[in-house]
């Protein structure tokens, strides 16, 4: 697996102003959380852009280098939470949370469906429950992603949480009976088997009875 690693800094400063100063000189402003302490911190907006290609997941693990601290003690630390400005799509800032190697973490872990489910060659829909799970483990045995292959469905399956497997050193912290993914029927085709088969029932029992007419009442 390809080492992955972010330079911060601390910072004293805080404060909205302070904030977009930083963004305009091409920053992150961010706080790195470790049991109940809150450090102020900075990093590149750049080399934090290449760390995820795009995408902020909980699930990925990455060294810490902090050039003015003199504590040499290795640290690692993931995204706990991060803001995005929701017309530029800017970072505007981002959660860290510092971990140990030999302290378990509690963290959500993506979801990605591989294969084309059976029923949805039949008509189906595949409707994606969940996209990401609750996972308890040592931060070296966090996957990045689960993957789950969905070709064997029908229409009417569905994979539950208790259906994954994570691994021996991963615990699954999320309600095991949800389901994840399903393989549904769509109103309009579920309407139109119900009325096929209520058409051959019809068949099946003769004519079909009409109402008869209501007479009306000649006035004298």
């Amino acid at each position: 697996m390809e080492a992955k690693s972010l330079t911060i800094e601390s910072r004293k400063d805080t404060g909205k102003n302070i904030s977009r100063k930083l963004r305009q000189e091409g920053y992150i402003p961010g706080v790195m959380y470790s049991h109940g302490k809150a450090e102020p911190i900075r990093f590149l907006n750049k080399e934090f852009a290449k760390l995820f290609k795009g995408k902020i997941s909980e699930s990925i693990i990455f060294d810490l280098h902090e050039p003015s601290s003199k504590d040499h003690e290795e640290k690692m630390a993931y995204v706990k939470d991060y803001q995005v400005d929701p017309i530029t799509n800017e970072i505007l800032h981002v959660d860290l949370f510092k971990v140990t190697a030999n302290e378990k973490i509690h963290t959500n872990v993506p979801i990605e469906f591989i294969g084309t489910a059976k029923g949805t060659k039949m008509g189906g829909v595949l409707e994606v429950e969940a996209r990401e799970i609750i996972v308890e483990c040592l931060p070296k045995d966090l996957p990045e992603k689960i993957q789950i292959d969905v070709s064997e469905l029908n229409t009417g399956d569905s994979i539950h949480v208790r259906d994954i497997n994570a691994g021996e050193k991963v615990r699954i912290l999320s309600n095991l009976e949800a389901a994840i993914v399903t393989v549904i029927i769509p109103k309009i085709a579920a309407i139109e088997e119900k009325v096929e088969e209520e058409a051959a029932a019809v068949a099946e029992g003769g004519e079909v009875k009409e109402e008869a007419p209501t007479e009306e009442k000649s006035e004298e």
